[in-house]
C-alpha cells in the first residue's frame, strides 16, 4: 500500500517524514479531512486571529495530493 505525507504549513512548514500507509488517494484525501478536523478541534479559541494554515498531502513520489487550506474571520 502507498504512504502519503500530511505537511502543515503555518507561517512556517512542518514536514511529515514519516507518512501513513492508505490505500489510496481518495483514503489520503478523506484522512486529510479528519487530521485536519482534530487540528481545529485541539486548537479551540486559538484558531482565532492565527492566520491562515494549510495541510498538503503529497504521494511517496513528492507529488501533490489535495491541500486543505483553513482561515478564520471573526467579524
Amino acid at each position: 500500500m502507498p504512504r502519503y505525507f500530511f505537511h502543515i504549513v503555518d507561517g512556517e512548514e512542518i514536514i511529515d517524514d514519516e507518512g501513513t500507509t492508505l490505500a489510496g488517494v481518495e483514503e489520503a484525501r478523506a484522512e486529510a479531512i479528519v487530521v485536519s478536523g482534530e487540528m481545529l478541534r485541539d486548537l479551540g479559541g486559538k484558531f482565532w486571529g492565527n492566520g491562515q494554515w494549510q495541510i498538503r498531502v503529497t504521494d511517496e513520489a513528492g507529488d501533490k495530493v489535495c491541500a486543505l487550506t483553513f482561515s478564520a474571520d471573526r467579524s
